[in-house]
């Protein structure tokens, strides 16, 4: 697997912190490493902006549906030796992650008590060419991913978010994008509801990490995707001081990435219904 951008960006930091950046004629540490800290964004901002270019020659217009109501003959995910984006690679993936998810709630739902159903519609969009699904009569948000329960579908920016997180994190960073979203959906098909905010967004991750370890366990992962996943996880986590009663509250790095391992380690019955004494980290639950 070739390393990220972003892997290299976080090993440089780590480097830095433990005081490992050599001293020399060259300016200080601090000069050097925050010299290579912006060559290393402007090295990932020029990857994202080729993979979005040939997103949109490739595939014109400002939304599209991905995925089909059967699903697909699941292939492995693996498409990280790639050195270069490939728009036909990343899209084949999306299809991949939603033919197993599907396959995977199928199976799962029932056990929770409820049949399974599957969304609607799985589709992206672009904010800049216009065209973006609105859900409950509001406009989709830029650089963002979520489940519409009115229209019971799944969307995307994918030219903000998607893509992205495909480049700078991998295809199972991705994937989690999905798998969580999924997650989402199949809340919204059972009988207890958590309401909007953190426990509501760490069970979804929970639910991610349950169709992880399926999708480990179906060959269809390779080393180094399950890290790919948690830095997903972690590098979503709300900022400190993020009340846990706001609605878009998602979790701190530590509660995101224990509410994906429980999901991982146990399944889907571990995650519901939404255990707050152990996901809430010092505060109360709601």
């Amino acid at each position: 697997m070739t390393a990220r951008p972003l892997a290299l960006l976080l090993s440089v930091a780590l480097l830095s912190g433990c005081g490992l950046v050599p001293g020399d004629s060259d300016g200080t540490p601090r000069q050097r490493f925050d010299q290579a800290v912006d060559d290393v964004r402007s090295a990932v901002q020029r990857e994202i902006d080729a993979a979005v270019d040939q997103a949109k020659e490739q595939q014109s217009g400002g939304t599209g549906d991905v995925g089909q109501s059967t699903p697909p003959e699941v292939d492995a995910i693996r498409t990280d030796t790639n050195t270069q984006f490939d728009y036909a690679a990343y899209t084949a993936t999306l299809e991949q992650v939603i033919g197993s998810l599907q396959t995977f709630w199928r199976t799962e739902l029932p056990k929770l008590g409820v049949p399974y159903s599957a969304p609607t519609r799985y589709t992206y969009y672009r904010p800049e060419e216009g065209g973006a699904p609105s859900c409950g009569g509001e406009p989709a948000p830029a650089k963002n991913a979520f489940y519409c329960p009115p229209g019971d579908f799944i969307a995307w920016d994918e030219t903000g978010l998607m893509i992205p997180y495909y480049v700078q994190a991998g295809d199972f960073a991705a994937a989690f994008v999905l798998a969580h979203e999924f997650g989402h959906a199949m809340q919204a098909r059972l009988p207890r509801k958590e309401r909007p905010g953190i426990l509501n967004e760490l069970q979804a991750d929970c639910f991610a990490g349950a169709w992880s370890r399926y999708a480990q366990d179906e060959d269809l992962l390779e080393q180094g995707d399950l890290d790919e996943a948690t830095l997903a996880v972690f590098s979503a986590r709300d900022l400190p001081g993020t009340d846990f009663t706001n609605p878009a509250a998602h979790g701190s790095g530590f509660e995101r990435t224990r509410a994906f391992t429980d999901g991982y380690a146990d399944g889907a019955g571990a995650c519901y219904p939404a255990p707050a004494d152990r996901w809430l980290v010092t505060r109360s639950a709601p």
